[in-house]
């Protein structure tokens, strides 16, 4: 052995690509493992794909067409409808189909049918597209509308009038008539709602201010809120050109025997 030169281990080199080997083997299986376990992308169900709306307007549904679009929106892509019964088109109303009557079932069936024929998920709306509501829907939430009304100034007049307005007293109900003094406010407050069958009620009551406006002949609008106390008096002097005052206010309506029928 020459000086200085490091000794030879055959055995020690023969130890080392051994485990080099099998260190190879070990991490080719484990990435072949890896490779067997990664997820496959899920399949695709009806719960994945879009879905849609679909308004019966009228009812002015026939079995072909309901099967031709059910086609339509299959191929399209899509994992279903929501079938939502609505009022029709005026001017094919002797296409219409009362909404629950046997005819209408019919056709909801033949709906069912072709959708799982294809597929397709069907959902039905319990009513048309008008909202629910019940003694549970506070004023806050329920409905609203706009009323409005207008006053006309000269310029450098002021209005003498209070700034109010007192809502009309409404009372419907489905299958009777029914007088708005038997009804107490508010209506959930009311014994046997369902027996009453109320469709629309409106107590007389003064609406609260939202807004006041002034919209002169020339010239961009003038926002007078602020300006009404409130004691409904308006502290403001019209300019010099005629103005005209439109009020807005809201009012929560409110459906208590359950939808109303659209």
């Amino acid at each position: 052995m020459a000086r200085g030169a490091a000794p030879r281990h055959p055995e020690r080199t023969r130890s080392m690509k051994k485990s080099l080997a099998l260190s190879l083997l070990l991490a080719a299986a484990l990435a072949q493992n890896a490779g067997a376990q990664a997820p496959a992308w899920p399949a695709i169900t009806q719960q994945n794909r879009p879905w849609t709306r679909w308004w019966w307007e009228g009812s002015a549904v026939n079995p072909q067409d309901l099967t031709h679009l059910l086609t339509q929106y299959e191929q399209a892509g899509l994992g279903g409808v929501e079938i939502t019964a609505i009022y029709g088109v005026k001017g094919a109303e002797n296409q219409f189909i009362d909404f629950i009557s046997p005819k209408w079932l019919d056709v909801l069936g033949h709906t069912l049918a072709e959708g799982k024929r294809l597929g397709l998920g069907v959902d039905m709306a319990q009513a048309s597209g008008w909202p629910f509501g019940g003694p549970w829907v506070t004023p806050a939430d329920a409905c609203k509308y706009v009323a409005y009304q207008t006053y006309a100034l000269k310029g450098g007049e002021q209005l003498t009038e209070k700034v109010s307005f007192m809502q009309k007293p409404i009372s419907t109900a489905i299958g009777h008539k029914i007088d708005i003094k038997q009804l107490k406010d508010p209506v959930a407050t009311n014994a046997g709602l369902q027996a009453l069958a109320l469709e629309q009620v409106r107590f007389e009551k003064p609406l609260p201010l939202q807004a006041l406006m002034a919209y002169p002949a020339t010239g961009p609008a003038i926002d007078l809120t602020a300006k009404v106390y409130a004691s409904g008096k308006l502290d403001w002097t019209a300019p010099a050109v005629q103005s005209s005052l439109p009020l807005a206010y809201t009012l929560a309506v409110r459906s208590i025997a359950g939808p109303v029928a659209g």
